[in-house]
């Protein structure tokens, strides 16, 4: 069953999972504000009994006045809805069949209510190695053949607020090739109302605003917003709108919630606190953290930490974050966190410090020559940590099958092992590609150096060019594996590399035997210098030049 594809609703995720909830559940996965709706709501609410009992304006007064007042605009330029929601809902019928431009990550109701409308959508994606901004060349490019471009001002999921200049520099190109842009400012109010384009919707008549009511003032159950256009544009929006669409509560409380100005000033005030805090101890724990300016965090969890990991251990501690699985570019690899009471934040952060601290499992590297006993020593060695810890047992191999009787020992060897209890990845020459296959809390033996090598180094031999004779092909495998080592050190509780010495030999002329012999020197020594341990076998006894980072 897939992930629900919006925050809030906590039990529906533990439903679609398969977990038993919690008694007690945090839930950080919605945005609205923690403080609970004004106290002014609570007031008026056992006035309002006596609006069920008759039909609600339609135009939604006196909400719709209220808002006109508060922009400083007029009524005709207004639409009020039952929430963002229907508001989106009815602007996508608008371009039934038509071009739209979503750009990603955004909001998932945008491609669902075009898809239902069966418009075309093109996808531009926006980058996180720029900060999520806003992609102005390609947007140009693509709005020459669109008629709608969708922009979440601040953006949802990333917080990240597109400037007046590039939102102008939009919507003014956007008016020359006859494209519309909605502009969803559902999380503005969290920052500041002079950032608003509302001001200068009229003179824009391309431009159509969405606005929530639902996440400053805490009221997502009555769902109610408006949208701000030109006239002739609401006038449309309304010819496809349900009568009577907004409920007489909702627009009762929605002008009391307008008029609370300390309210939102203090909201806007403890969310910044709130995320200043939060980035810091992010940012602190070497996660990536976007630069947001609304009331909630995007953010990338550090080295092999998993957003997945992460995501599933706070759920088991009754703590709910959002998943980032729906939004493309982010494919899960994120979470989003919103902004709430100090308490529960510091409740938060102490439920993820654990989780997000990278700790390096032990690496040792064991050399020695033919029937040293080094293989059987490491093998041991691997078995005894993971009595410890209840750890899988890893085997990773590198051989080949060159010929028939090794082919045979081969698959010989991974049956005994499997029977020993070790799980065995073949992997010949590419050992990034085991990486992802590897679990927290695994112990790890891979047997052996020289063979991967020689595998790599004669790769391409066939066709006269082997990797050896190279320099920059065989310094980029060997740079690759190192890089892997520190990989799987990071991901597991323990990493024993076996390696066959052969320097005590004579060195061979031939220059390719040369090459290899000093490649694997080298190699050697830099592995060596990351190993927490360095032991060499002779005759079945370690000597152990190397211990707990300190060369004996």
């Amino acid at each position: 069953m897939p992930l629900p594809n919006h925050g809030a609703n906590p039990h529906k995720l533990y439903e679609s999972l398969n977990l038993e909830p919690p008694s007690a559940v945090l839930d950080f996965s919605e945005n609205c504000n923690p403080s609970g709706p004004p106290e002014a709501v609570h007031k008026v609410w056992n006035d309002l009994v006596h609006s069920i009992a008759r039909y609600p304006d339609p135009e939604g007064e006196p909400f719709r006045s209220a808002v006109a007042g508060f922009h400083n605009v007029d009524a005709a330029q207004l639409i009020i809805g039952n929430g963002a929601a229907e508001l989106l809902s009815l602007i996508s019928k608008q371009y039934q069949g038509k071009r739209a431009i979503l750009i990603h990550p955004t909001f998932s109701e945008y491609e669902a209510t075009l898809t239902a409308a069966g418009s075309e959508i093109t996808h531009v994606q926006a980058r996180a190695e720029n900060g999520f901004t806003l992609p102005i060349d390609e947007l140009k490019m693509a709005m020459k053949n669109a008629d709608v471009l969708y922009i979440c001002t601040p953006n949802n999921p990333t917080g990240v607020l597109p400037s007046k200049t590039e939102l102008l520099t939009l919507i003014q190109f956007a008016a020359g090739v006859s494209c519309d842009i909605v502009l969803d400012e559902a999380f503005i109010d969290w920052i500041d109302e002079e950032l608003s384009f509302i001001p200068e919707v009229m003179n824009y008549p391309n431009v159509i605003v969405v606005r929530s009511m639902t996440k400053l003032y805490a009221i997502p159950g009555i769902r109610l917003g408006y949208a701000v256009a030109h006239p002739e544009r609401i006038d449309g929006l309304k010819r496809s709108a349900p009568h009577w669409n907004i409920n007489a509560i909702a627009a009762q409380l929605g002008t009391v919630c307008l008029h609370q100005s300390d309210y939102r000033d203090c909201a806007i005030q403890q969310a910044m606190e709130e995320r200043q805090k939060m980035t810091t101890f992010l940012t602190a724990h070497d996660c990536k953290v976007i630069d947001s300016r609304a009331n909630f965090i995007l953010f990338k969890p550090p080295g092999c930490n998993t957003a997945q990991d992460v995501f599933t251990k706070l759920l088991m501690q009754g703590i709910v974050v959002r998943h980032t699985e729906n939004f493309k570019g982010l494919d899960g690899q994120w979470l989003r966190v919103g902004m709430k009471s100090a308490p529960d934040m510091e409740i938060l952060r102490n439920a993820l410090a654990p989780l997000l601290y990278e700790t390096k499992g032990t690496l040792t590297f064991i050399s020695g020559g033919v029937r040293s006993g080094k293989s059987a020593y490491a093998e041991q060695l691997v078995r005894t940590e993971a009595v410890l810890t209840c750890g899988r047992l890893v085997y990773i191999a590198s051989g080949t099958a060159s010929d028939e009787e090794m082919a045979e020992r081969i698959e010989r060897h991974r049956l005994d092992r499997a029977d020993d209890g070790w799980t065995t990845l073949e992997e010949p020459t590419h050992l990034e590609r085991v990486v992802s296959e590897l679990q927290p809390g695994d112990h790890v033996l891979w047997d052996c150096v020289t063979t991967w090598l020689g595998n790599v180094a004669f790769e391409g031999w066939e066709l006269g060019t082997p990797c050896i004779v190279n320099p920059d092909c065989i310094n980029e495998k060997v740079s690759t594996l190192l890089e892997t080592i520190e990989a799987i050190r990071n991901r597991t509780n323990q990493f024993v590399i076996v390696s066959n010495e052969v320097f005590d030999e004579p060195l061979k002329t031939e220059a390719i035997t040369r090459t290899y012999t000093h490649t694997l020197g080298t190699l050697h020594q830099a592995i060596v210098a990351k190993a927490d341990t360095a032991i060499e076998m002779d005759s079945g006894l370690p000597i152990v030049h190397k211990k707990g980072g300190v060369i004996g």
